[in-house]
């Protein structure tokens, strides 16, 4: 079975290249965006839980939704710099530790856990 790759060798594939790589970087400045994002979040939920936060994103209000979430994002910090890594693993282990919290009937969730731990309920309305 011969395959010719003749007429590949003779063809300039430098556009191709600059644009497969364009992508790449564009993907890469997304993902982290959605890191940063998520990073912005969680520390947010810290200080203020708003009305939509448990109606739209109510695993964040479990030690196991938390876990998981903490894992998805250790997962999608890939690579890169020693940095990266590091960060990986320690929210990977973070991850773990929470889902494991989930087991242990004797430790309760904090106050910023709770829907009723938050500075607004459901159906409270935001004043500014």
């Amino acid at each position: 079975m011969n395959i010719n790759l003749d007429p590949i060798e003779s063809q300039d594939l430098t556009g191709a290249f600059k644009i497969t790589n364009l992508i790449v970087a564009g993907l890469s400045f997304l993902s982290a965006l959605y890191i940063i994002a998520f990073g912005v979040v969680i520390g947010l939920l810290e200080f203020n839980v708003p009305a939509e936060a448990y109606a739209y994103g109510s695993f964040l209000f479990s030690f196991i939704g938390r876990g998981v979430f903490y894992t998805l994002i250790a997962v999608s910090l890939n690579g890169g710099s020693v940095f990266r890594l590091i960060a990986a693993m320690l929210l990977f282990i973070i991850g773990l530790v929470y889902i494991a919290l989930e087991t242990i009937p004797s430790i309760s969730p904090p106050d910023n856990m709770n829907a009723e731990g938050s500075l607004l309920g459901l159906n409270d309305e935001e004043v500014v």
